[in-house]
């Protein structure tokens, strides 16, 4: 019976700089505190996988430089328990590496990128090497030059395809254009799609937000869109007040974000990715919709209490537990 999780794409060092407000040009902010974090989709949602509790195997493919970034990012994912048998070290060169700035105040974040690493990243690098795991997830588009300018995440989502494996792609925030164009072709490959509403808008032509608010009933649209766009399996969307998911075979499931006191959160950088995790968790596990939703919920909460991507997610017990105790919001419709 085929078990675990391979993460392939794009591996990057976050260095999480917390400041006291976003300056205008020419003027300064205060950084209150630096924290460096293993970051970069795969390496999120795989650490946020074992956070939770996974006894599965979780493996990560993707290249990184030879210098110190790389160092910490290896370090940090063999910390994490990850088979990082599959990432590449590359001599001269520098592991990619994005500068995060977060306002305390209000949680929003600013990224500065350096690709580093990834402008090599190549179908070799990510190419599944076995079978033997239950999903592979690909992330992500826009990020990767030599990926992005030819086929090479078709490609890759379809070997995995070909191999039987269940596939998943994840996104990142770059160009709306550019993500739009990338992205489009790739779902009739992908067989799992989780976004948040910005990207859910990009991909779909349609808005999911309202007056500040996520609609459910333009998640409904979106995601129904989204499958008839080739998504083969289940498509699910991440608002900070909330989410919606629905399936091929016409489930769906929606529920408010949990009610994180202000003054818990200390960033918001890893969310996303803690909430894919949470939803890769109940799917290899064979949960019914409703649960994997709601433990994605949950391990998005509990990552907002650190500046870094997977430091504060807690195991699934403890963070449905957290969810309960703290209640959910109230979707508009």
């Amino acid at each position: 019976m085929r078990n675990g999780i391979v993460l392939a794409g794009t591996v990057i060092l976050d260095i999480v700089h917390l400041i006291d407000r976003w300056p205008p040009e020419e003027q300064m902010a205060r950084v209150e505190r630096s924290v460096m974090g293993a970051g970069g989709p795969p390496f999120n949602a795989g650490a946020g996988l074992k956070k939770l509790g996974a006894k599965f195997p979780v493996s990560v493919l993707g290249v990184v430089g030879d210098d110190t970034y790389g160092d910490e990012l290896l370090r940090q994912a063999v910390e994490q328990e990850l088979d990082v048998s599959g990432i590449v070290r590359l001599a001269d060169t520098t592991t990619s590496n994005t500068q995060v700035m977060t306002v305390r105040s209000t949680g929003r974040r600013t990224f500065f990128h350096n690709v580093g690493a990834n402008a090599k990243l190549s179908e070799a690098h990510l190419s599944p090497k076995s079978g033997e795991a239950r999903i592979f997830y690909l992330g992500s588009p826009g990020i990767a030059p030599a990926m992005d300018e030819g086929s090479g995440w078709l490609s890759i989502l379809n070997q995995a395809r070909a191999m039987g494996f269940t596939t998943a792609l994840e996104l990142v925030p770059v160009s709306s254009g550019d993500l739009g164009k990338l992205v489009r072709p790739l779902l009739p490959y992908t067989d799992i799609f989780v976004v948040n509403d910005s990207e859910a808008e990009i991909t779909s032509g349609i808005p999911v937000e309202s007056d500040g608010d996520l609609s459910v009933s333009a998640c409904e649209k979106a995601c129904r869109t989204l499958l008839t766009m080739g998504v083969g399996k289940l498509v699910a969307i991440h608002h900070p007040n909330g989410a919606f998911a629905m399936t091929t075979d016409g489930k769906t499931s929606v529920a408010g974000s949990v009610k994180v006191p202000a003054n818990e959160i200390i960033g918001s950088v890893g969310a996303g990715d803690a909430f894919y995790a949470g939803m890769l968790y109940g799917i290899h596990e064979g949960w019914a919709l409703d649960q994997s939703l709601a433990l994605a919920n949950a391990a998005a909460a509990t990552s907002l209490h650190s500046p870094t991507t997977t430091a504060s997610i807690r195991d699934a017990t403890s963070c449905l537990d957290y969810a309960n105790q703290n209640g959910l919001r109230t979707l508009a419709d």
